[in-house]
């Protein structure tokens, strides 16, 4: 790769490791209903992006291998929805933003198995998290699947 291609890789690791750790640092702060709206919000968006654009987010390295620019992508997806003042909505895509670069660079890894333990704790909030939502919104939140963990970033490697 070069010495500038490392410097860079090496530049874009660190940036990526310390927005992962602020994240799993947001997360560890919050409480489980918290979580559990978090959860179900990335749940929603990873069913409607497996819908829409064929994207498996619970196989985040494959996904990207499939889709070079996957990271970019879902970087524009929670963008669009900043700029359209939804951050309630963005913090899902966040989710699985930080899934792939974990899920593609060893560096992250162990930071990402961390969000998912604390995503966990969110689980069994999850349905009374969707209602409110819906209650408040009128929108339904797709939830199917939300307990299950992305390969390779099960909180407690198997």
């Amino acid at each position: 790769m070069g010495w500038l291609g490392n410097k860079v890789l090496g530049w874009s690791t660190n940036v990526q490791k310390r927005e992962l750790e602020e994240f799993v640092g947001r997360l560890r702060a919050m409480d489980g209903s918290e979580v559990g709206m978090i959860v179900a919000c990335a749940t929603n968006h990873r069913n409607l992006v497996a819908q829409t654009r064929g994207w498996n987010l619970l196989e985040p390295a494959l996904c990207e291998m499939q889709e070079p620019a996957l990271a970019l992508k879902i970087g524009q997806l929670i963008r669009d929805l900043q700029a359209k003042n939804r951050p309630e909505l963005a913090v899902g895509f966040f989710v699985w933003l930080h899934s792939v670069r974990s899920a593609k660079n060893p560096d992250l890894r162990q930071l990402g198995r961390d969000m998912w333990k604390e995503l966990g704790r969110g689980f069994e909030h999850v349905d009374d998290a969707a209602e409110g939502f819906e209650a408040l919104t009128g929108f339904e939140f797709k939830i199917d699947g939300y307990n299950e963990y992305p390969a390779g970033l099960t909180p407690v490697p198997v």
